[in-house]
């Protein structure tokens, strides 16, 4: 009887051991240092990154670094001073050595539909477009940041633009001021609602949507290219549970509906490729 017992008892024991030695490794987490503004901005992509990682059982430990402009951000991410920063997908980002595109579209293309900021007394003028030519044959001009990818896109179609080199936010007073060589801010869908309760100077125009090819992506670091897969399949699996659509829903879906796009004239912008 104590031999049986004791037999037992070795089984046990070296089942225990059998079990220990092939159960999972512990996974190492993602150590990101992320560039985000404080104005909200980025709280979206935030929560989605987040909640896509969660999803997939991936651990992770997030730095945020506020507040840092768009053009030295994205030299801190070249430099690895930090490893993760999301802004417009262009084929220059993409064939840049010195940054690692995640493939994934993080809008659904949302901010490639495009609303436009103007003065209220330019209303009149817009309700006449009824295509890309008459916006043109306007001479109203539209404004961006400097280098910005959407540019390539109003100087294929001709249409007269104006590119801001100083702090984006003294744009808005330019536009409303109409002395300034610059007439409208064409914003997405899911922004430019924000945009005009902070500046009430200007409206959003109610009868044109400008629709083109682009969205934002997340790049890293070349120092963790290695997370690119796992973060690829967070999000893979973010759009295929619907987590993704229920995120967008819920930080832009009320703006969204009160756009009206399904009533607007829709001006394809044909991209640079097309």
């Amino acid at each position: 009887m104590i031999f049986k017992l004791r037999m037992m008892c070795l089984f046990a024991c070296t089942l225990c051991i059998s079990v220990s030695s092939t159960s999972a490794p512990a996974v190492a987490p993602l150590e990101l240092r992320v560039a985000v503004v404080s104005d909200g901005r980025a709280d979206y992509f935030i929560r989605l990154l987040e909640e896509s990682l969660k999803l997939i059982h991936q651990p992770y430990h997030i730095e945020y670094v506020k507040d840092i402009p768009a053009r030295r951000m994205w030299w801190m991410l070249g430099q690895g001073d930090i490893n993760l920063f999301y802004g417009m997908q262009s084929k220059e980002k993409d064939n840049d050595k010195q940054l690692v595109p995640v493939r994934n579209a993080l809008t659904n293309g949302l901010i490639g539909q495009r609303v436009l900021l103007i003065r209220r007394a330019d209303a009149p003028a817009f309700a006449q477009v009824k295509s890309v030519d008459d916006l043109k044959r306007t001479r109203l001009i539209a404004g961006f940041g400097a280098g910005w990818g959407d540019t390539k896109l109003w100087k294929a179609s001709g249409l007269p633009l104006y590119e801001h080199a100083a702090p984006w936010s003294t744009i808005y007073a330019m536009v409303a001021a109409g002395n300034r060589h610059v007439d409208y801010l064409p914003r997405g869908v899911i922004e430019v609602l924000d945009e005009a309760r902070v500046h009430p100077e200007l409206t959003v125009e109610p009868h044109l949507l400008l629709e083109y090819r682009a969205d934002f992506a997340f790049y890293l670091s070349p120092s963790v290219a290695h997370y690119r897969p796992i973060i690829e399949r967070a999000l893979k699996e973010a759009e295929a549970t619907g987590l993704k659509a229920r995120l967008i829903d819920e930080a832009f879906g009320t703006d969204i509906k009160a756009l009206t796009l399904d009533r607007r004239l829709r001006l394809r912008l044909p991209t640079p490729a097309d």
